[in-house]
């Protein structure tokens, strides 16, 4: 595993107590029907640009109008939410049936409507465990997810990474499988990752050498076509972590590791993905918090919406905020006035 930041440690963690709390007994059948039953109580879609987060303090998806934090809902169902359109859908990853030699269950892949009234597993195997964060691509077309793939006979990691694979979806158009499955990057844990804006390249972290004969942790790009990945960050003796592609251009946000005073805190920079000038976007005076993690862009990539907060632990008092993109205005909190833990915001349509 790479040397990641405290807040992906937590999302693990918190994935394998919430794994290891299903019954080992439950059957497929009855495990798609609870989840079919429990979705029954719907929610109203948000309607307008929208920010989705993963509120700790209580395990839910929350989703906010992105202008003010409004319209707020806490749902039943979650994960990554589509970009475009309407209907938008959910994809998440839940506990599966089948225990790996680990003794953690495995994991499916589900998705659900926007307002919680279906949810359905697309993909589950034995031998398979994901990330609780697959990433829509942005036309809709294909899924990007951290996954472990298990050798059963000789009770190994067969092998882990970044795996991508094309969704089908029923008459509809509601996503109803995947195919074609297959690693594209050997990248392990990671599972805070991005799309490009045209689909073609996904933003990961991996360690890179420091230049004193250890290890860092830098901001690379894989491209699909060509089966290459590049370090985009290269920047020695500095750790960075939570990369986010502009949708709009060829720009990536990301975490940096910040020295202060003997401690350090995490802020946010943008760069182009080939290189070049370093943007700090937020400093100790943007929200007062020691931890400003995990941006994302808003859709005309103008903006980007962040956590913060003094701490990452699980049940910590965490922020949504939305800033402008170079940093130039004042950051807006979304989350203030309610109490909550809100973690990886998605910006959509």
């Amino acid at each position: 595993m790479s040397n990641s930041t405290l807040f992906d440690s937590l999302t693990l963690a918190a994935s394998h107590q919430e794994t290891a709390a299903v019954n080992r007994n439950l059957t497929t059948s009855t495990f798609v029907l609870a989840m079919l039953l429990a979705a029954s109580a719907s929610h109203a879609a948000v309607v307008g640009e929208v920010i989705a987060s993963y509120d700790a303090s209580i395990a839910r998806t929350a989703v906010m109008s992105a202008s003010n934090g409004g319209s707020f809902q806490s749902l039943i169902c979650g994960g990554d939410l589509s970009y475009n359109g309407s209907p938008r859908y959910f994809i998440g990853s839940v506990p599966g049936t089948d225990r790996l030699p680990d003794t953690y269950l495995t994991s499916v892949l589900v998705a659900s409507d926007e307002d919680c009234t279906q949810t359905a597993v697309i993909f589950s195997s034995a031998s398979m465990r994901f990330s609780t964060m697959p990433h829509w691509s942005h036309d809709g077309s294909r899924v990007a997810v951290y996954a472990e793939s298990w050798d059963l006979i000789n009770n190994i990691i067969a092998e882990s990474g970044i795996y991508v694979a094309q969704v089908t979806r029923d008459g509809t158009g509601r996503p109803a499988g995947i195919s074609g499955l297959h690693k594209v990057i050997a990248a392990p844990a990671e599972m805070l990752i991005s799309w490009s804006g045209d689909d073609q390249r996904i933003a990961y972290v991996a360690s890179a050498a420091d230049g004193e004969g250890g290890l860092q942790n830098d901001i690379w790009v894989y491209d699909l076509s060509s089966g290459t990945s590049s370090n985009a960050t290269n920047s020695r003796g500095v750790n960075e972590d939570h990369p986010a592609f502009s949708p709009t251009e060829d720009r990536l946000a990301f975490i940096r590791r910040v020295a202060v005073r003997g401690s350090y805190r995490y802020d946010i920079f943008t760069q182009s993905a080939s290189g070049g000038t370093v943007t700090q976007v937020t400093t100790k005076g943007t929200t007062g918090a020691s931890q400003n993690l995990a941006p994302c862009f808003s859709p005309d990539g103008q903006y980007l919406a962040f956590s913060s907060g003094s701490s990452m632990m699980p049940l910590a008092e965490i922020d949504i905020y939305r800033i402008k993109a170079d940093g130039s205005n004042k950051a807006v909190n979304l989350t203030g006035k309610r109490t909550g833990s809100f973690r990886n915001p998605t910006w959509r349509r």
